[in-house]
């Protein structure tokens, strides 16, 4: 066998034995998310999960509607986005838009986290109320929808492939605007915030952020942010890398290890996807019992009782009163 094609092999392997696990996870921990952080009074009225929350539903809009396709283009070499423009097309607008949300709310759960624990009072009333947060949410929503709408026109299938089509558009996506808004700016939100939170938590001014929700919301958070700064630094500067060595010729060979690299890189990124609820999950007991609450009552609701012959499907016989007494 060929390099080549022991690397094509070796990537769709990768899907076979990671990426199609990992969308199962995903999905079940989305809607597993949305349920227990919709259950309990506590959850609903706190601001940071109320964007953790928001992450998410996008994510789990994401997951079947973009991760499939890209299982199906490099497991199995199907794809619709590659033959159809408006596919191509819908597919790029909706990619760019659910992963950017998806991990612009753990950031601004960070920065939550910082206002909350703020000692200046003005600011932490004007940043950490319910009302804010959701007010944050629909306008962080509205804003990507709106930021990629140029992806609709600057995209198109190119030599069988969905691609950008070169443009001045496309070179500022490419090495400004992506490796900004996947790489740069969480590293910076995050690290900024979660300092600011540190310092903030030091202080003996903020006494009410030491309760135990609070506590297991930033044990929840902390593990998220780091594996969303991690996995952006090559996810960001992919596109770069791409774009440089368009203009190389390339051999089959190099053409596999780059297809092999991008799909690892792919599924690291989708980590942040995939393991959000079990990190929850392990970090906080208050979603461990939530949690497990439903799960019983699911379990009650469902239960058979037996059946007893002898008392449910019985007869009893009685004798008729006489008619004229």
């Amino acid at each position: 066998m060929s390099g080549a094609a022991t690397f094509n092999l070796l990537t769709r392997l990768l899907n076979y034995v990671f990426a199609i696990p990992f969308l199962i996870l995903g999905i079940i921990g989305a809607v597993l998310t949305v349920i227990v952080f919709t259950r309990k009074r506590a959850f609903r009225h706190n601001t940071t999960i109320n964007y953790l929350l928001a992450g998410a539903i996008v994510t789990g809009i994401h997951l079947p509607a973009i991760y499939i396709q890209m299982i199906l283009v490099y497991g199995f070499n199907i794809s619709l986005m590659n033959t159809n423009v408006a596919a191509c097309r819908e597919h790029t607008y909706l990619r760019y838009v659910t992963t950017v949300a998806a991990i612009s709310f753990p950031c601004w759960a960070s920065f939550d986290q910082y206002a909350i624990t703020s000692r200046q009072v003005a600011f932490r009333n004007r940043w950490s109320s319910l009302r804010i947060a959701r007010i944050i949410i629909v306008c962080n929503m509205i804003f990507w929808i709106l930021i990629y709408i140029p992806v609709l026109f600057f995209t198109g299938i190119r030599y069988g492939v969905c691609v950008f089509i070169p443009s001045p558009y496309t070179t500022f996506n490419t090495y400004v605007f992506t490796p900004l808004v996947y790489c740069i700016c969480p590293i910076a939100v995050v690290t900024y915030c979660t300092r600011g939170t540190i310092q903030n938590l030091r202080s003996n001014v903020i006494l009410n952020t030491h309760d135990r929700l609070s506590k297991q919301v930033r044990a929840m958070l902390v593990p998220q942010l780091i594996i969303l700064s991690i996995s952006g630094i090559p996810f960001g500067f992919q596109g770069v890398y791409l774009d440089i060595t368009s203009y190389i010729e390339k051999d089959t060979f190099r053409i596999a290890i780059e297809n092999f690299a991008g799909q690892v890189i792919l599924i690291f990124y989708h980590f942040n996807y995939v393991f959000t609820f079990y990190i929850y999950l392990f970090m906080s007991s208050e979603v461990r019992k939530v949690l497990q609450r439903d799960i019983f009552r699911f379990m009650r609701k469902t239960r058979v009782s037996p059946f007893n012959v002898k008392t449910d499907n019985s007869i009893s016989l009685r004798p008729l009163n006489n008619i004229n007494s």
